[in-house]
């Protein structure tokens, strides 16, 4: 079982070199991505535009509790678009966290990379394919043979076009068609009442932020 973050890290990161393949925009995606299961596991919620805890209680996951003791002890409620651009800047609170729960579950191998002879990084190769296939095909039926979406895989999809992953996950050849299903299925989407709000503004928030950081990029590639 993953959440969220870890099914978009997975589909995101180079499988050999165990980096990300997009890395300007994929941390935007991770924090957006635990936000929005925070909020669909009724854990978070906006309140007048404000990301709010209403349940703090421990869960199963270290950075889901990493986040919400963080804005719970906020001293002054904060937008959603803070807490994303926030969480995205600070990797030990997500980024490696979130590659760390895929290495303790054996599918990622952690790697010290040294650059320039200097600098140092640690990288995240895959050691077992086979979870990433099965999100792979999950998301490909639900885009090309109609199956249904739960919320998660919704939000996931989202997620894929938000941090510009269509190609990787679905191919060139077939953006197009792609990127009209994902529309569809996102905008159709039932999250529930309770959510609804928190997670348009999460989307929102997320592709502003993303699609900010590829441009950005863009323009210094070029």
């Amino acid at each position: 079982m993953f959440t969220i973050a870890e099914a978009l890290i997975l589909l995101g990161t180079d499988d050999e070199k165990g980096t990300a393949n997009i890395s300007s925009s994929i941390d935007y995606g991770l924090s957006g991505a635990v936000l929005a299961e925070l909020a669909l596991e009724e854990k978070i919620e906006l309140v007048d535009d404000k990301v709010t805890v209403i349940d703090d209680s421990l869960t199963d996951v270290s950075y889901f509790d990493t986040v919400i003791k963080e804005i719970n002890d906020s001293k002054r409620k904060k937008k959603m678009d803070h807490w994303i651009s926030h969480f995205a800047n600070n990797k030990d609170a997500l980024k490696t966290p979130i590659y760390l729960s895929l290495v303790d579950k054996g599918i990622l191998k952690e790697e010290e990379k040294t650059s320039l002879f200097i600098f140092t990084s640690n990288v995240y190769p895959t050691i077992n394919e086979k979870p990433e296939n099965q999100i792979r095909n999950h998301v490909n039926d639900v885009v090309f043979k109609d199956m249904s979406p739960d919320p998660k895989i919704a939000m996931l999809l989202s997620l894929i076009k938000a941090c510009d992953l269509v190609n990787e996950v679905f191919g060139k050849e077939n953006k197009k068609e792609a990127n009209k299903r994902l529309d569809d299925i996102v905008e159709n989407n039932e999250y529930g009442k309770l959510v609804s709000k928190s997670i348009e503004d999460i989307e929102a928030a997320i592709l502003i932020a993303a699609t900010t950081a590829v441009t950005t990029t863009t323009i210094i590639n070029n």
